[in-house]
C-alpha cells in the first residue's frame, strides 16, 4: 500500500541537477549513513544537558523545549531498524502511541519478525507493519513519497510543488533560475518547514537513515534520533555538509536533506498545538 505510492512516482518525468553549475543550496553528493567515518566520545550528564539546552534555543521547534531537554527515545542499538524505531519515536514525541498496536518495550521482537537487516524506506517499513498487524489507529498517520525508488530516484512528487518560483526565490534569498535548476530542493524545504511551523514532527528518510525532525534554523535541521543519549559522533562528509549526533539528538545541514530525502511520515494533529516559549 505505502510502497505503491512511491513506485507510482516512476510514471512521471525525471529531473536532475545541471552539471558544472554552481548552485547555492543543492548538495551534489551524500554519504550513506553507515559508511561515515566517525569520531565518537562518551558524554557526561552535564554535557548532555548543555547540548540539549543549546539545541532547544538554536532552532525553531515543533514541540515544547522541555520535550527536547527530556527526550528519551527508543535506542535502535546495533539493529538496522531506523525506519521502524523512528516511527515509534515519532508516536512517542507526539503522544500518539496508539498508532502502533504494541508497546515500545517490545519493539525488538516485533522488528526481528520482519526477518531482514533493514528496510529500504519508510514505505517498506509501514507495509511490513501492516502485514504483521502492528499498526493500530492510523487515521491521522500520513505517508508522503518524495522521490522514486527506480529511475535512479530522479522522479519527484510534483503534487507537492505548489509554491511559485518567485515566492521560493524570495523566501530562500536565491534567484528564480536557482529554484528552477533544482526545484525539489526548495519545495522540500517548504514542505518540511511548514509542517514544523504547524507543530508537526516529521520522520525523514535520508542518507539511508530515518530520524524524527523536530526543528529547523537557517542552515540546519534538528532531529530526535534513535540512539543512546550517552555518546556523540561527528560524521565526516568531506566538507560537503555537517551531520552530528550528540545527546540523543542530531543536527544536519538542511540543504543536504532537502536535496536527497526519499520519503516522510508524520501524524496530523487532531487539535491546534500551542508551543510554549
Amino acid at each position: 500500500m505505502y510502497s505503491k505510492a512511491r513506485l507510482t512516482l516512476e510514471e512521471g518525468p525525471t529531473s536532475r541537477a545541471p552539471r558544472n553549475q554552481s548552485l547555492p543550496h543543492y548538495v551534489s553528493m551524500i554519504f550513506p549513513f553507515n559508511h561515515f567515518s566517525r569520531e565518537s566520545q562518551t558524554l557526561t550528564k552535564a554535557e548532555i544537558a548543555s547540548f540539549r539546552a543549546i539545541a532547544a534555543e538554536s532552532f525553531t521547534l515543533c514541540v515544547a523545549p522541555d520535550r527536547i531537554l527530556s527526550y528519551s527515545g527508543v535506542d535502535q542499538e546495533q539493529e538496522g531498524a531506523c525506519t521502524f524505531v523512528s516511527i515509534l519515536n515519532l508516536c512517542r514525541l507526539m503522544s500518539r502511541e496508539g498508532i502502533m498496536s504494541f508497546s515500545a518495550s517490545s519493539w525488538k521482537s516485533k522488528w526481528r519478525s520482519f526477518d531482514r537487516e533493514s528496510c529500504e524506506d519508510l514505505a517498506e517499513c509501514l507495509d511490513l507493519c501492516a502485514e504483521k498487524n502492528l499498526l493500530g489507529d492510523t487515521e491521522d498517520l500520513r505517508y508522503i513519497p518524495i522521490r522514486s525508488r527506480g529511475k535512479r530516484e530522479l522522479c519527484f512528487n510534483r503534487s507537492l510543488w505548489y509554491s511559485s518560483p518567485p515566492s521560493l526565490a524570495s523566501r530562500y534569498s536565491v534567484s528564480e533560475s536557482d529554484v528552477l535548476a533544482t526545484p525539489w530542493v526548495y519545495h522540500n524545504a517548504v514542505l518540511i518547514e511548514s509542517l514544523l511551523d504547524r507543530g508537526v514532527a516529521v520522520v525523514i528518510n535520508f542518507s539511508e537513515h530515518s530520524r524524527t525532525c523536530v526543528g529547523y534554523n537557517v542552515e540546519e535541521l534538528l532531529f530526535c534520533d534513535n540512539w543512546s543519549a550517552s555518546y556523540a559522533e561527528r560524521c565526516e562528509t568531506g566538507g560537503a555538509y555537517e551531520d552530528v549526533f550528540h545527546s540523543g539528538l542530531s543536527r544536519c545541514t538542511k540543504w543536504a536533506v532537502y536535496s536527497w530525502m526519499r520519503d516522510i511520515v508524520f501524524i496530523e494533529p487532531r487539535e491546534v498545538i500551542v508551543i510554549d516559549d
